[in-house]
Parts: C-alpha cells; structure tokens; sequence
C-alpha cells in the first residue's frame, strides 16, 4: 500500500483532512482510497472509493457522504465484514492509506 498523494489521487487535500477528522469522530482504525483514484486513471466525476476497518464504520460512510466539501459521490466498503478475497487483493494491491489509527 502507498502514502496519499494528491496529484495522484485528483482528491483536494481539503476534502482528506474532512476524511481523516471524521475517521477521528468515529473512530474508525484505518481508511484506505482504491480503485480509480488510487490507480491514477481516475474522470473528473470518477467516485471516491474507500475501505474502512474498525469504529462506527455506518455513520463514517454517512458522514461523509454529507459533511465533506466535495460533490463526488463515495463508496464505502467496511473491510471487517468484506467477503470478497477478489475485493480485498484489489485493496491490498492498490489502496493508499489516508488514515491510520495509532
């Protein structure tokens, strides 16, 4: 997995630091960008593609949705109960971490 970066990923840096706070919130261990956006060969409307382990994971995947500064659409996929192994290599092959919890 690799470190943000924002040229890469098309995500103002804005709109990571309202996903990291919300992370915080409700504390969630660990947010991971795939797909798209993580690959580099995101649209300008592409989605924002997350994984997220731990915490509320519900009211994060709300949260943002509603109180992050962008119209881009997110999906949010809550890795403590992904059954998909397909799904998970993907993750673990592209994702990108954007928060962490120590």
């Amino acid at each position: 997995m690799n470190k943000h970066n924002q040229i890469q990923t098309g995500i103002k840096s804005d709109v990571i630091n309202e996903i990291i706070k919300l992370a915080k919130k409700f504390d969630v261990h660990k947010v991971i960008l795939f797909g798209s956006r993580a690959r580099g060969n995101f649209q300008e409307k592409s989605d924002i593609d997350l994984a997220v382990s731990g915490g509320e994971w519900g009211m994060f995947r709300l949260a943002v949705e509603e109180e992050t500064s962008t119209l881009l659409k997110f999906d949010v996929v809550n890795l403590d109960k992904c059954a998909s192994n397909e799904l998970l290599a993907v993750i673990e092959r592209e994702g990108i971490v954007l928060y962490e919890k120590i």
